[in-house]
C-alpha cells in the first residue's frame, strides 16, 4: 500500500518531527501556567486635597502573577508598584476598597493578576487643616563642661509656622521642633539654618527653615572653700603689733564652673588692713584677692584684730 510506503520511508526523520512538536507543545502548554509570587509596595491617593490619609490596614501586598515562560525573568526582577486612588470619599471616616489589575504597573500586557493578598484595604481619612505653630529647637549632646546654653534666650527667625495636615495629628501637636542642632564640644555662641522637622503626615507653608542663634556660655557655679588664711596687711601706729583673733575662715566662691573647679585656698589672698590702727580690738572687713572671673559670695566677712603695745 503507498500509505503504508509513506509511513515507513524516512521513518527515523519523521520520529524526531514528533518529538520535537510534542516538545513544542509542552512548552506551550507550560509558559501559560508560570506562576510568580512577589511582595510589592501600594501608593494610596487621597481623593482631594480636603482630606488626608492617617492610617492604612497595609502598605504592601502579596500578589501572585502569571505569565508566559519567556517573560519570567522581566517579571521577577520588574519594580512592580501599585496605585490606588480613592474614589467617592468626601467626609472623614474609614474606607474599604478592593484593588483591580489597573491598579498595578505591570512590564507586559501578557501578564496577569490570579491573586491578591489582602483581598481588601481599609484606610482612615482625616480633615485636613492649617495652624500656626511655634518653632521648639531640638538640641542634641552637650557643651564643652563649664558651659551651658542658656535656652530662654535662644533667638528664633521665624518663631512660628504655618503647618498643614489630619486635623487630629495637628490638634495634639503645640510646637514643631527643627532637625537636631548639636551642642557636643561648644564653648561660645553659634548660628545656625535648620530644617523643620515635619513629618510623614505634614506639610510646612513656606520654605521650612529657621536661622537659630545659639547662646552658649560659662556655666555660673559656686564653690566652697573651708580653709582660707587670713594675713594683716599695713603697720599699725608706732611701737604696737598686730593679733587676729580669728584662725582660717570658710568662704564661698561664685563664677565659671571650669575655672571653680581648679581653685584651691593658696589661690586667694585673704587680708585685712591695719595701717594706721591705734591700740584696742577691732572689726575689720577682710579684703580679697580672687582669681580671674571669681568673685565672693555674699558680703565679705568681717574678723577681729588686737593692736597691743610690743
Amino acid at each position: 500500500m503507498k500509505w503504508f510506503g509513506w509511513l515507513t520511508d524516512n521513518w527515523g526523520l519523521k520520529i524526531v518531527s514528533l518529538i520535537l512538536a510534542v516538545g513544542f507543545w509542552f512548552y506551550v502548554v507550560g509558559e501559560e501556567s508560570v506562576e510568580f509570587t512577589k511582595t510589592i509596595p501600594i501608593e494610596i491617593i487621597a481623593p482631594n486635597e480636603k482630606l488626608s490619609i492617617v492610617k492604612s490596614s497595609t502598605s504592601f501586598l502579596e500578589v501572585t502573577f502569571q505569565s508566559p515562560r519567556h517573560l519570567f525573568s522581566a517579571l521577577s526582577s520588574a519594580n512592580i508598584s501599585a496605585h490606588h486612588k480613592i474614589q467617592g470619599a468626601e467626609k472623614a471616616g474609614d474606607y474599604s476598597f478592593n484593588l483591580q489589575s489597573s491598579d498595578f504597573s505591570l512590564p507586559a500586557p501578557e501578564i496577569r493578576i490570579t491573586k491578591i493578598f489582602p483581598p481588601y484595604i481599609t484606610v482612615t481619612l482625616d480633615e485636613v487643616i492649617v495652624k500656626k505653630l511655634p518653632v521648639k529647637v531640638d538640641l542634641a549632646g552637650e557643651p564643652a563642661f563649664g558651659y551651658l546654653v542658656d535656652e530662654k534666650a535662644i533667638d528664633l527667625d521665624p518663631n512660628a509656622v504655618l503647618v498643614e495636615g489630619p486635623k487630629a495629628t495637628l490638634e495634639k501637636m503645640d510646637t514643631i521642633k527643627t532637625e537636631p542642632i548639636q551642642l557636643v564640644g561648644r564653648v561660645r555662641s553659634f548660628r545656625r539654618t535648620v530644617r523643620l522637622n515635619q513629618g510623614l503626615e505634614l506639610k510646612i507653608l513656606g520654605d521650612g527653615i529657621t536661622e537659630v542663634q545659639i547662646p552658649v556660655m560659662p556655666e555660673v557655679s559656686e564653690k566652697e572653700i573651708k580653709d582660707v588664711s587670713v594675713k594683716a596687711l599695713g603697720t599699725p601706729s608706732d611701737h604696737r603689733q598686730v593679733e587676729l583673733k580669728s584662725g582660717d575662715i570658710p568662704i564661698i566662691l561664685k563664677g565659671p564652673r571650669a575655672v571653680l573647679e581648679q581653685v584651691v585656698p593658696h589661690d586667694i589672698l585673704a587680708f585685712v588692713d591695719v595701717d594706721g590702727l591705734e591700740e584696742g580690738i577691732h572689726q575689720l572687713p577682710v579684703k580679697f584677692i580672687l582669681p580671674n572671673d571669681v568673685i565672693l559670695k555674699g558680703d565679705p566677712p568681717a574678723i577681729s584684730v588686737e593692736v597691743k603695745k610690743i
